[in-house]
């Protein structure tokens, strides 16, 4: 009898069939628990990794109101958009920033407590800023000089266009809860 000829039992066809099916199965399986996987974990991934890879915002000048908004020697609270920032990762849009007009400059501080990121509030009557979060105190220039941050305020340029008051806006660091400079 030829090979062709020979006749395969029922049994055995379905076993084979039975196999093949659960070969299928199990590969669609693992198939759409990849894809889920992935799907659920992209955006995990791209959170905690997206800061890494961030070439920070492309900054540059942008107005935040007129010589005339800002008496000599008072501080005025200003809002401003963050470059770079993307709503889908939950960066945040606008940001403020301290701005006083001094006698021949300007100085303009970043509105972020360097020690865990918390918004600094102005005194006008000592001109210190202190955070209201863990008693951090900075004096008029944004100096550390009470408390647990351990860096300065950011500072971030102004200059004057016409009459248009403009911060320079960059990438601002994050909080530390480190000494400038180490490693831990």
């Amino acid at each position: 009898m030829s090979a062709a000829n020979k006749k395969i039992p029922s049994s055995a066809l379905s076993q084979q069939h039975e196999a093949s099916r659960r070969k299928l199965l199990i590969w669609l399986s693992l198939g759409s628990g990849g894809l889920a996987a992935a799907a659920a974990g992209y955006p995990v991934a791209r959170a905690v990794l997206d800061p890494a890879f961030q070439q920070g915002g492309k900054g540059g000048w942008q107005t935040v109101g007129q010589q005339s908004d800002f008496p000599l020697g008072k501080t005025v609270l200003v809002t401003f958009t963050r470059p770079g920032a993307r709503s889908y990762s939950g960066d945040i849009k606008k940001d403020t920033a301290y701005l006083t007009r001094r006698g021949g400059d300007w100085l303009a501080l970043h509105n972020v407590c360097m020690h865990l990121g918390c918004p600094v509030r102005h005194q006008d009557g000592s001109g210190l800023y202190f955070c209201p979060c863990h008693g951090g105190v900075y004096n008029a220039e944004g100096v550390n000089v009470a408390g647990p941050p351990r860096i300065p305020l950011q500072r971030l340029g102004v200059r004057l266009q016409g009459q248009d008051v403009q911060l320079e806006i960059a990438a601002m660091p994050l909080p530390t809860l480190t000494w400038p400079g180490s490693s831990s």
